[in-house]
């Protein structure tokens, strides 16, 4: 965008009153809004740590290492997402270096990240007539986790693999996480679509899952009394991988020695069936918080590439960066799970008319108009990819904005 812009934004992420959470807080207001006018009962705030590396920005001050020698900061966020898992937007984000200018405070863990999190989701609960689920994977798995303060329609959901003490209910039998499968109540199969590596890339397969289930209490360590400090009472689900199949071509892609077994800790309940689904289908979506850190990184962005003066404006760009990486996200799967919705929910009607002059077919349904848009970089639908991926959608829309702009310049003078 020339230049001065480039010059200008700079200038606007380096401000010293300019912090990530100012510039995160209209959007984290629009993704409120958004999630108080749908449908879903139930949302899903799945929090996740992402690493950026910035080892060959030898300029910049204020890094600190990620691993080794390795230079760059640390982002942990909140992404919000319906129970259809259209992503609806990030609600907290927390950024820390270590050595660097944005240090952990040394009298706490990292690990008081999740509990951050946690607490910037009851903040946003309060208001709402839904169910918020914070969803984590097991580095979460800290036992004052589940007994940390949480508002009446929050709930936890973590991936365990700590070896602790599992008290089953009713029948009181203790035994160690590993062996509590053999123990739990038997739920039957059933399929989720995550992502993952198949054949040498990463694809969307359709695990089908044996799910077994109980409620259960987990103790403390043995340091603490278990009858004073256990948790109360969590349903835990034991889902395990009993076949795979890729999404498009149904090859199988099964694999027995490293078949998934996942170890769910979760405050809801587990009176029936449909809610053991439940709960393995939320966990499944947290994989959208993973897509939101691909597409800000290697899968359309390229945030890694940024360059600024210091951590401060950099944190700041992220942020910004972020909110972009979850329109191209909101749009990618909008268009996966609904395509032939009407295209005006995710474009204006301008935008609508001028790819209808660019392409020459209508767009009419958001397909229609995704299409038009990549058609712009060349995109050429496939049996095998029938729509565009977040990296050909980020450029088109870079495209497209372009256009914009000389349609624009274009029509001014005739208005004149």
């Amino acid at each position: 965008m020339g230049n001065s812009f480039r010059q200008t934004v700079a200038g606007l992420f380096a401000r010293d009153e300019m912090k990530h959470s100012t510039m995160l807080s209209g959007h984290v207001a629009a993704t409120q809004a958004r999630a108080q006018a749908s449908n879903s009962q139930y949302l899903i705030a799945a929090q996740d740590t992402t690493y950026y590396n910035y080892s060959g920005q030898a300029q910049m001050s204020g890094l600190g290492v990620i691993q080794g020698q390795v230079r760059g900061l640390m982002q942990h966020n909140v992404l919000l997402i319906d129970e259809g898992g259209q992503p609806l937007g990030v609600i907290d984000q927390q950024y820390w270096t270590r050595g660097g200018a944005m240090d952990w405070p040394p009298s706490q863990k990292e690990s008081q990240k999740w509990f951050n999190a946690l607490a910037a989701v009851n903040q946003q609960a309060q208001a709402s007539n839904q169910r918020w689920v914070v969803t984590c994977d097991r580095e979460s798995d800290i036992f004052d986790f589940f007994k940390a303060p949480r508002e009446p329609n929050v709930e936890v959901l973590v991936r365990v693999f700590q070896p602790r003490r599992v008290e089953v209910a009713p029948e009181g039998t203790v035994c160690p996480l590993p062996a509590v499968a053999a123990r739990l109540d038997d739920y039957g199969h059933y399929c989720v679509q995550i992502e993952r590596q198949c054949g040498g890339k990463r694809r969307t397969v359709e695990l089908t899952l044996q799910l077994q289930a109980a409620t259960v209490h987990i103790y403390p360590n043995q340091n603490l009394s278990a009858v004073r400090h256990k948790t109360p009472a969590l349903s835990l689900v034991v889902a395990t991988e009993v076949a795979c199949v890729e999404l498009n071509t149904q090859a199988d892609c099964f694999d027995a020695d490293n078949a998934l077994a996942w170890s769910l800790l979760t405050s809801l309940p587990i009176g029936e069936r449909n809610d053991v689904q439940r709960i393995v289908r939320f966990y499944a979506l947290r994989w959208r918080i993973e897509r939101l850190h691909f597409t800000l990184k290697s899968g359309a962005l390229n945030v890694e590439q940024l360059q600024f003066d210091d951590v401060h404006t950099l944190a700041n760009a992220l942020t910004f960066y972020s909110v972009v990486a979850w329109q191209l996200l909101g749009l990618t799967y909008a268009l996966r799970h609904d395509p032939e919705q009407p295209a005006e929910a995710l474009f204006e009607s301008g935008e609508l008319t001028l790819l209808h002059q660019l392409s020459g077919q209508p767009v009419d349904s958001l397909r229609q108009a995704t299409l038009a848009l990549a058609k712009l970089v060349g995109f050429a639908p496939s049996k095998k990819q029938p729509l565009p991926g977040v990296k050909v959608l980020a450029a088109a829309i870079e495209r497209f904005f372009f256009v914009k702009q000389g349609a624009a310049a274009v029509a001014k003078p005739l208005q004149d």
